[in-house]
């Protein structure tokens, strides 16, 4: 499709999720769940089609019909990891959407990013950067995927986790992420006591006075940012 939207989703405390909701909400129109690291396959839940090894062809057909199409290469574990390049350039030509996963977090709510993650694409148009407000209170060694990249954290992993560590973990992913932040949106996940979301509304109005788009993430009242 000449206008080929492509997101990718990074961050933790939802990320699936996020993609399978996306998919639904776009499901109207032709759509690719896939990544640039690692995920699991969809199942019946979250895609209409399952293409593993597909090579260009395989996935322009699957991609022809409305719906929503999961799609990688096999790898260890039951996993897929990410398509070719000639692959994911049939992809781009016969999708509406692309939304991606970009990086991993072991399901724990937050994450910090390797000097090689996430994996952005450069025909991306937008990162969605998911946060989970389940971390408040936890010991940030607990909550947090590759805390030790914090030095402080590392030596301190019981230090509980507050608003300025969440803080801390999303604008290190923005910053991982390469993406200018008028091309970014965070995602504050899991605020389903009244404690987590006040929590979450402080942590939204300071990213929002920093020019950073920043929204609650309802998996059960779904407002597609897309």
């Amino acid at each position: 499709m000449p206008n080929c939207q492509c997101i990718a989703v990074i961050g933790a405390g939802g990320k699936t999720t996020l993609l399978r909701l996306l998919g639904h909400a776009h499901a109207r129109e032709h759509v690719l769940l896939t990544t640039t690291t690692h995920i699991y396959p969809f199942g019946p839940d979250g895609c209409d089609r399952l293409c593993v090894d597909p090579d260009p062809a395989a996935l322009r057909a699957a991609l022809a019909v409305p719906g929503v199409v999961c799609a990688g290469c096999t790898a260890a574990e039951g996993k897929l990891t990410g398509l070719p390049e000639p692959v994911w350039e049939a992809a781009r030509a016969a999708s509406d959407w692309i939304f991606y996963e970009a990086d991993g977090s072991k399901h724990l709510p937050l994450k910090l990013h390797r000097p090689d993650e996430p994996v952005i694409r450069p025909d991306t148009d937008l990162c969605l950067l998911v946060a989970g407000l389940s971390a408040l209170g936890q010991p940030v060694g607990a909550v947090v995927h590759r805390y030790g990249l914090h030095p402080v954290w590392q030596a301190a992993p019981d230090r509980p986790t507050g608003t300025d560590e969440i803080l801390y973990c999303i604008r290190e992913g923005l910053a991982a992420s390469g993406m200018p932040c008028a091309r970014c949106r965070v995602l504050l996940s899991q605020a389903d006591t009244p404690a987590r979301y006040a929590a979450g509304a402080v942590i939204r109005d300071v990213l929002t006075a920093e020019g950073i788009s920043a929204d609650f993430f309802d998996r059960d009242n779904f407002h597609p940012p897309v």
